[in-house]
C-alpha cells in the first residue's frame, strides 16, 4: 500500500514560515473585526418589525464553527508564555515552530440587546362565529351604525378570514397604575379607531400593540405589534396607512423617527429616522403630527422647526423633506377649511403657511395668542380660518379658547377640559378631565346649553378621561378613561335625560 507523504514535509522552509504566519495574521484580523460589531443575525432581529402578535423570541448566539471549516490559528509563543501548556509543533528539517492556543478564536462575544417583552394574555383570536353582535334596545342609546360608503374599515377588513380578535386593555400596576394606552386616532371617515397600547416592562424597552376598532360595530378589525414605542398616530387620507411618531430607546439602539404602518397587512411598512437632537423633556403632548395625502408634517420636537416629509418616499432615496420655522414650537397642526393653508398653533401664536407647492410654506399671516399653555388640537368652525377652537392638554389646568374673527374668548369655568366640535360644528362639547363632566356649548353665545356628570350615570366606571371623540352616526360622545374603559354617553331619541353605555371594560375589571 502506498503511503501518502505530508505536504508540509515537501515544502521549503521559507514557504512553511510564510504560510503559518499568514494564517496567524488572518485569524487575528478576523477576530478583531468580529468582536467590533454585532453579527448580522442579531442586527436583523433588532430591526425587523414583528408581523404577528406574539412574544419576541430570543435570538441564539452564533454557532461555533467546526474544526473542519476553520482550523484554529497558531501564534508564536515565547518560552515563558508556553511553559506548563500543551504545545503544537510543526517540524521541517531543523525548523521547529511551537504554538499554544489560549482560547478558541471562533468564539465571538456579542453584547446582547434587551428584549421587548410582549404579554399577549389580553388579546386572542377566536372563530368569527363565536362573536356575539351588539344587541340594541329602545331603552339604551345605540352603539351600532351603518358604515360610510367606501369606508376605511371595509378596506382593511379581511372578509375571507374565519377568525376575529378579542381584546381588552391590560392593566399595569407597577410604575404606573392604569391602562398603558399611549396614542389614539380616528380615521377621516370616522370608521376606524386606532389605539397604540404599550408593550414591554415598566422599565422598558417598550414596543406597541396597534388595535384597530371598527366604530360601526366595535369589533377589533386587527391587532398587531411593532417593536417601537409609538407616541403619536395619524391616518394618511386616501390610503390604508397609519403614520406614527416613534420615540427613541437607547437601550435597544432605536432612533427617533417616523414609522408608517400598513393597516391591511398588519405590519410596519417603513421607518424614516429623524436624525436630529431629541430633547428627553419633550412629551407626546408637545408634538404635533399631521398627515395629508401627499405629505406628513410634524413639529414641536426640535425647537421651532417644522418638518414636512413628502410622499411617497422612494426606496433607497434620501429623505425628501422641507423645513420652515415658527415663532414658537408648534404643538398643534391643522389644514384650513379651504385646504390651501397650514395652521400651526403654539403657546405664543397661530400662524398660517401657504401649502401650494410653489410657495414653499411661505408664512401668510400670524395672530398673537400668548396662551401660556401649549395647544394640542385645532378645530375650525363655519368654514373660515378665523373661527377655531384651541384645546389644552389634559395635564394643563387651563380652559379651552374659542377664536372668532381674531377675537379670543376663554371658556371660563371649564378648567382642564378638552373641547371638540359636536354635530358638524353646530355645538362645542367640553369633556372634563376629572369627574367626567361634559358641557354642551353654543358657539354663538359660548354659554352651556346642556350638561351631564358622567359619574352620576350607570353603569359606574372609575378613571379620568384620556381620549374623547364625538360619534356623529350614533349622536354620542365616546370616552376612553385611564383604566381603559370605553363607553358612550348620549341621549335617547326624543328624551332629555342622558344615558351611558359600556362599549368595553378596561383591564382593571378583569382583575
Amino acid at each position: 500500500m502506498k503511503r501518502s507523504v505530508p505536504k508540509l514535509a515537501l515544502m521549503p522552509a521559507a514557504v512553511v514560515i510564510a504560510a503559518v504566519f499568514g494564517a496567524v495574521f488572518a485569524q487575528m484580523n478576523h477576530s478583531v473585526s468580529a468582536s467590533s460589531k454585532p453579527s448580522a443575525g442579531i442586527e436583523a432581529a433588532r430591526t425587523q418589525p414583528e408581523e404577528k402578535d406574539q412574544p419576541v423570541r430570543k435570538t441564539p448566539a452564533p454557532p461555533q464553527a467546526s474544526a473542519q471549516a476553520k482550523p484554529e490559528a497558531v501564534a508564536p509563543q515565547t518560552q515563558s508564555e508556553s511553559d506548563g501548556q500543551e504545545r503544537n509543533s510543526i517540524r521541517d528539517g531543523s525548523l521547529s515552530i511551537t504554538a499554544t492556543p489560549k482560547t478558541n478564536p471562533n468564539t465571538i462575544k456579542v453584547d446582547k440587546l434587551p428584549e421587548i417583552e410582549v404579554d399577549s394574555t389580553n388579546v386572542r383570536s377566536v372563530p368569527k362565529s363565536s362573536i356575539q353582535p351588539i344587541r340594541e334596545s329602545r331603552r339604551q342609546i345605540p352603539l351600532t351604525s351603518k358604515l360610510p360608503a367606501d369606508s376605511l374599515a371595509e378596506k382593511i377588513t379581511d372578509g375571507d378570514s374565519e377568525t376575529a380578535f378579542l381584546w381588552h386593555p391590560a392593566f399595569a400596576s407597577q410604575g404606573f397604575r392604569g391602562a398603558r394606552l399611549d396614542a389614539f386616532a380616528i380615521s377621516q371617515d370616522g370608521s376606524v379607531l386606532a389605539i397604540a397600547e404599550r408593550t414591554g416592562t415598566a422599565l422598558g424597552p417598550n414596543g406597541s400593540r396597534i388595535i384597530l376598532v371598527n366604530t360601526s360595530d366595535w369589533q377589533v378589525i386587527r391587532a398587531f405589534t411593532v417593536g417601537r414605542m409609538l407616541k403619536k398616530l395619524a391616518f394618511i387620507p386616501g390610503s390604508t396607512t397609519l403614520a406614527a411618531i416613534a420615540f427613541p430607546q437607547l437601550s435597544i439602539k432605536q432612533d427617533f423617527g417616523l414609522a408608517t404602518l400598513d393597516l391591511a397587512a398588519g405590519k410596519e411598512q417603513g421607518f424614516l429616522p429623524l436624525s436630529f437632537p431629541f430633547n428627553a423633556k419633550i412629551g407626546p403632548e408637545d408634538i404635533a403630527l399631521l398627515a395629508m395625502q401627499d405629505r406628513i408634517i410634524c413639529s414641536g420636537f426640535f425647537g421651532s422647526t417644522v418638518f414636512c416629509i413628502h410622499l411617497p418616499v422612494a426606496k433607497d432615496s434620501e429623505l425628501p423633506f422641507h423645513t420652515f420655522e415658527t415663532v414658537s414650537p408648534a404643538s398643534a397642526l391643522a389644514v384650513t377649511p379651504d385646504g390651501k393653508s397650514l395652521a400651526a398653533a403654539s403657546l405664543k401664536a397661530i400662524e398660517y403657511f401657504d401649502l401650494t407647492p410653489s410657495a414653499k410654506y411661505r408664512r401668510k399671516s400670524i395672530t398673537t395668542l400668548d396662551l401660556g399653555w401649549k395647544p394640542v388640537a385645532i378645530y375650525f368652525f363655519n368654514g373660515a380660518q378665523t373661527d377655531f377652537l384651541l384645546c389644552p392638554a389634559y395635564r394643563d389646568d387651563s380652559a379651552p379658547i374659542f377664536v372668532r374673527s381674531s377675537m379670543k374668548d376663554s371658556l371660563d369655568g371649564r378648567s382642564a377640559g378638552f373641547a371638540i366640535p359636536v354635530e358638524q360644528g353646530s355645538q362645542i362639547g367640553v369633556a372634563f378631565k376629572v369627574k367626567g363632566r361634559i358641557d354642551i356649548i353654543d358657539p354663538a353665545t359660548l354659554e352651556a346649553a346642556d350638561s351631564v356628570i358622567m359619574e352620576q350615570l350607570r353603569p359606574a366606571t372609575a378613571g379620568d378621561n384620556v381620549f374623547v371623540f364625538y360619534h356623529d352616526a350614533i349622536h354620542a360622545f365616546c370616552v376612553i378613561d385611564t383604566n381603559g374603559n370605553c363607553f358612550a354617553v348620549g341621549k335617547l331619541q326624543g328624551e332629555k335625560r342622558w344615558s351611558k353605555r359600556i362599549i368595553w371594560n378596561g383591564g382593571a375589571a378583569k382583575k
